[in-house]
């Protein structure tokens, strides 16, 4: 049982998406936060309050850039990194631009944050 990633909470978490699925989200380890009932539904939540939200999509992204420092990366490589499936990753990367299939760092990111980049 994974516990909430809230400071100073120990309750049992619920599984979140960071990105989620509505907005474009992937299932992968990333874009996971686990969160008590409290802090993922109540009204010190993402699904509540737009700030939380918006601290955690920033989080996030700053975990993926970190994850992908390189200029460029093949599929196979980007799955490797994320632990998602082959079939996903093909669907969501088929109108990603790419060079002779390498992706740009900054597109990839753009991907799997649903589509955008958040300041």
């Amino acid at each position: 049982m994974e516990i909430c990633e809230v400071k100073g909470c120990n309750q049992p978490g619920q599984r979140h998406h960071i990105v989620f699925r509505s907005q474009g989200g992937l299932d992968f380890k990333l874009n996971y936060k686990y969160l008590c009932p409290e802090h993922h539904t109540g009204n010190e939540s993402p699904h509540k309050k737009k700030e939380i939200d918006l601290r955690y999509k920033r989080e996030m992204q700053m975990e993926l850039l970190a994850l992908f420092f390189e200029d460029t990366y093949t599929l196979n490589q980007i799955i490797e990194l994320i632990g998602n499936d082959r079939k996903n990753l093909e669907k969501r990367f088929k109108k990603v631009p790419n060079i002779a299939s390498q992706y740009k760092r900054e597109d990839i990111v753009r991907a799997l944050m649903g589509g955008r980049l958040y300041q």
